[in-house]
């Protein structure tokens, strides 16, 4: 079993555990600690399955367990769907001692982190990441949110006491959802890793699943560890969020495709103001896994809008992390010729 730690300052802030036939066990899903008795259960209607067999196995350990269904994908991340589930957590007496565990994919353990970090101030919280997705970025780094208006403008940096990553489960994953993670876990390799880049480069979507997922992990929590609250480095991992997110808001397609045509259009707008040379390399490779590089019909006028509503942004503008070449992010404020052309480079026009 692989162990990476996330640290904050000295202290460890989170484990996190990755192995084959993990997700539904109560070790390593329960940290050691004396005094926990309730364990209330967050998930979705696709990974009910594991969600309800982690539950049995806790139940055999001996807590008492609760299980809740939320919406689906990004109709969980409300307010509303928050508040139900306080509610829900007030019938089942769950006090400071107990734990909420999130099962699920980037929505389900955003939500549920949110949940975990803001009920009586913050309890203790387990995710469990069901999709490569939420295993490679969503779950690791104590970022939670709810959508208000715009995508992830209410939330709170906390870290979960564990992530537990189940290689087993997303090996097991439907092609268009191990697609959908894919552009999470390329994205750690255009920022970061050039190691990881050539796994994808040499062996596609048929990339070995452990090792991409070890190292894309391996990102992450090198980042968060240096820049928890995301004050300076952290911003990298943002790499195609910006755009991405604005057409996702307006569109409402998945979020990993729109993650990819959010790199495709950084790589536009890197190619007008840091001089990189790769942008068709970058595109080529996304659509080698299989991932989108073209926005779907939406109206540029409310994807700029979306885009003015982006927490980077900054009294100087648009923030976007650029790329200078592969493995050498930078993050600047761009002006709207800029982004203009870089939506351009995608379809929005």
């Amino acid at each position: 079993m692989e162990r990476i730690r996330v640290t904050q300052g000295t202290e460890v802030a989170s484990d996190v555990f990755i192995d084959a036939g993990i997700a539904t066990s109560a070790e390593p899903a329960m940290p050691p600690r004396q005094g926990r008795r309730r364990v209330a259960i967050l998930t979705q209607p696709g990974p009910l399955e594991p969600a309800e067999a982690l539950a049995e196995s806790l139940r055999s350990a001996g807590y008492e367990v609760a299980l809740r269904t939320l919406p689906d994908r990004e109709a969980a991340k409300t307010l509303p769907v928050v508040e139900e589930t306080y509610l829900w957590l007030n019938s089942l007496g769950i006090t400071r001692h107990d734990a909420v565990v999130a099962v699920g994919g980037g929505a389900a353990t955003d939500v549920g982190g949110f949940v975990g970090a803001t009920y009586l101030r913050g309890i203790e919280t387990v995710l469990v990441p069901t999709t490569l997705l939420g295993a490679v970025d969503a779950a690791i780094g104590g970022k939670t949110a709810v959508n208000v208006g715009g995508k992830n403008l209410a939330g709170v940096f906390s870290h979960p006491a564990r992530v537990v990553i189940d290689t087993g489960v997303l090996a097991a994953l439907p092609e268009e959802l191990l697609i959908e993670g894919t552009a999470e876990a390329v994205k750690a390799g255009f920022i970061a890793d050039p190691d990881l880049l050539a796994l994808y480069q040499t062996h596609g979507l048929a990339a070995p699943l452990a090792d991409v997922v070890l190292r894309a992990v391996r990102v992450k929590a090198d980042v968060v560890s240096a820049d928890f609250t995301e004050q300076g480095v952290r911003e990298i991992l943002n790499y195609g969020h910006t755009v991405g997110h604005a057409i996702e808001h307006v569109s409402a397609i998945p979020h990993g495709h729109a993650v990819s045509i959010g790199m495709v259009a950084a790589g536009a707008a890197a190619e007008e103001t840091t001089g990189f040379d790769s942008a068709g390399a970058q595109r080529d490779l996304l659509v080698d896994l299989g991932l989108p590089v073209e926005a779907p019909r939406v109206d540029r006028a409310a994807v700029e809008a979306a885009l003015l509503l982006d927490k980077k942004r900054d009294a100087t503008g648009v923030r976007m992390v650029l790329l200078e070449a592969f493995g050498k992010p930078t993050v600047m404020s761009v002006d709207m010729t800029t982004v203009r052309a870089a939506l351009y480079a995608v379809g929005v026009c």
